[in-house]
């Protein structure tokens, strides 16, 4: 999946969605110059590579990715003319190879866009899309003939519509801004979690409860040009996030019914209202619509976080069941499905916000009563069932995963399973199926 906002996007003030071929001849013709996100290519890469020269797709590749990303656009002469290419001949398993073997490290995300002719010229064009790298700086391995064959190793940027070697100090400042940018994403997402905490623990205080927190931020700012949801467009979202989920469930598990009704939309009424630059729907903090169901906190902000708070103790025994010498029970099943759930709600709010990052996760259970110790609550026989032989921690750490730019269900499934197992592992229970 390419990016949805380009050079191209802004030069031709397009809305944010994928490159076309209309927008290539379009911004040729009106002859957009060259600059450090986008480079014109007459002919495609050389099917194999010299002894002595540099791989230079590889080179341009690293180029825009230690820069802020970019587009190479092959098929456009030096002259900005539309010449095509033989997409026949392009090898996008062969390009991808040359990355993996030039580069340290590689740069992931690149998508190659093959785009035929649409206006009868046959001047097809090959668009490859190479995403800012958060793993930036990436160096170049090659050879140099002078000095006996000796191998070298530089990393490439753009400077302006050229490209230029990193010197020292600037690889030390490429390094420097990865870890600075690496922390400042862990702080951002520790804050949304902490606020969510804070904001429910505070709505219950009358009684000892457990609440998940989990939340789901874009590694990489969202496009400045993209507008907000409105109403509908987070209405549309959280639907399509519980279908998602029901889907993911589904077809994880051997037994659907293990996890019950889905806790959003059988909790909520998908009618967000307005927050602090966010959407909120939630059976809590209003008067009006207090309920004396599972409480449930969803938030989708306009940078593309994700939270979701779930209070998982709350009827989580049978009435008629003593709970004496159980402090917090914390209701399994409905952890795996909060969990799924907001994976699933965090990938259509990225798609509906033209996101193409990954995404940084964490879940982590939450009470405000320190002494208390969280009890596991499984299903044993279709009842609710306290898991005497689990551990019953007293602190939780938090779980942490990561979900890849460009996921399918397969791989929505494999982080709300790693991020749902970080916490069971905890009390020693596994996701049954």
């Amino acid at each position: 999946m390419a990016r949805s906002w380009t050079r191209l996007h802004e030069f031709l003030g397009s809305s944010p969605g994928p490159v076309t071929y209309e927008m290539v001849a379009d911004a040729v013709r009106r002859k957009l110059r060259e600059s450090d996100d986008l480079d014109w290519k007459e002919t495609l890469p050389a099917t194999s590579p010299v002894k002595g020269e540099w791989n230079e797709f590889a080179k341009d590749v690293a180029a825009m990715a230690n820069t802020r990303g970019g587009l190479l656009v092959y098929g456009i002469s030096d002259t900005i003319d539309m010449v095509g290419i033989d997409l026949s001949s392009v090898d996008d398993k062969q390009l991808g190879q040359w990355l993996r073997v030039h580069l340290q490290p590689a740069v992931s995300g690149v998508s190659y866009l093959q785009l035929p002719a649409t206006d009868g010229s046959g001047k097809d064009v090959l668009v490859v899309d190479i995403p800012a790298s958060e793993t930036a700086p990436h160096f170049l391995y090659g050879w140099q003939q002078k000095d006996k064959d000796k191998s070298t190793f530089n990393a490439p940027f753009r400077h302006r519509d050229d490209t230029a070697y990193m010197a020292e100090h600037q690889v030390a400042g490429a390094y420097r801004e990865r870890f600075t940018r690496q922390d400042a994403a862990e702080a951002a997402l520790e804050r949304h979690v902490r606020y969510a905490a804070d904001l429910v623990l505070g709505e219950s205080e009358h009684r000892p409860t457990a609440w998940l927190i989990v939340a789901a931020r874009p590694a990489r700012p969202i496009p400045r040009m993209v507008p907000a949801l409105t109403r509908e467009e987070a209405r549309w979202v959280i639907e399509q996030g519980a279908t998602r989920a029901r889907k993911l469930i589904d077809g994880a598990f051997q037994m659907p019914r293990l996890l019950g009704p889905q806790l959003f939309p059988h909790l909520l009424s998908n009618d967000p209202r307005r927050g602090l630059r966010r959407w909120v729907d939630t059976n809590l903090l209003v008067p009006a619509r207090a309920t004396r169901r599972r409480g449930v906190l969803m938030e989708l902000h306009q940078d593309g976080t994700v939270v979701a708070a779930v209070d998982l103790s709350h009827d989580a025994l049978p009435a008629d069941r003593t709970t004496t010498a159980v402090e917090l029970p914390v209701a399994s099943w409905h952890l795996i499905s909060a969990v799924f759930e907001t994976i699933a709600l965090a990938h259509e709010n990225r798609q509906a916000l033209h996101a193409d990052s990954s995404m940084d996760l964490q879940a982590v259970l939450q009470t405000h009563d320190t002494d208390a110790r969280f009890t596991p609550v499984v299903l044993d026989y279709g009842r609710p069932d306290i898991a005497e032989w689990a551990r019953q921690p007293s602190i939780m750490q938090p779980a942490h995963g990561e979900l890849t730019p460009f996921a399918d269900d397969a791989t929505l499934t494999a982080a709300a399973r790693e991020l749902a197992e970080g916490l069971l592992h905890q009390f020693g229970i596994d996701i049954p199926g």
